[in-house]
């Protein structure tokens, strides 16, 4: 009978309960949505990125292009809006996905290719404004990234030339 008991009592200590198995199946299942869901927001996150440093390098050539410029030309005239196309104060962007190569559009052309993302860029120049020293240009760029004909999301920059 001793035999039995402790035969019994071995075959126990063996091996897995089933509920042992489903506890560590539930919390494996949680770590991974959580793995999961991490990484969809990563993805997300990665875009914003991308779009951001497109919106900032176009905005940066643009008033890269603007600085270049002698004091007195009239494309530093002041004039432009943000929150609507002026004409000399607005340009649309297409910038390539694949290699990042860049073209400007002319207003009311046809869409761009699925490769192409298309951005708008509006600027206001300001002469003299008031609070800063004469000879002050306030340059304000704004960037979003159209969908359709809509700007799907927008950043504004702005900067500050002295000019002599």
């Amino acid at each position: 009978m001793e035999i039995s008991k402790s035969r019994r009592k071995a075959s126990r200590k063996e091996g897995f309960a089933l509920i042992e198995v489903m506890i560590a199946i539930v919390i494996l299942a949680v770590g991974l949505l959580g793995l999961a869901a991490l990484m969809a927001q990563l993805s997300g996150t990665t875009g914003n990125s991308r779009y951001m440093g497109t919106e900032v390098m176009l905005a940066s050539e643009k008033l890269e292009d603007l600085n270049r410029l002698q004091p007195g030309d009239p494309a530093l005239a002041a004039g432009g809006n943000l929150a609507a196309d002026a004409a000399n104060y607005s340009d649309q962007i297409q910038v390539s996905s694949d290699n990042g190569t860049t073209s400007t559009v002319a207003a009311g052309t046809a869409a761009a290719s699925s490769d192409m993302l298309q951005f708008r860029r509006r600027w206001v120049i300001e002469q003299n404004p008031a609070g800063l020293p004469a000879g002050v240009i306030r340059i304000t760029v704004f960037v979003g990234l159209l969908d359709g004909n809509a700007v799907s999301r927008a950043n504004t920059f702005q900067t500050s030339m002295v000019r002599q």
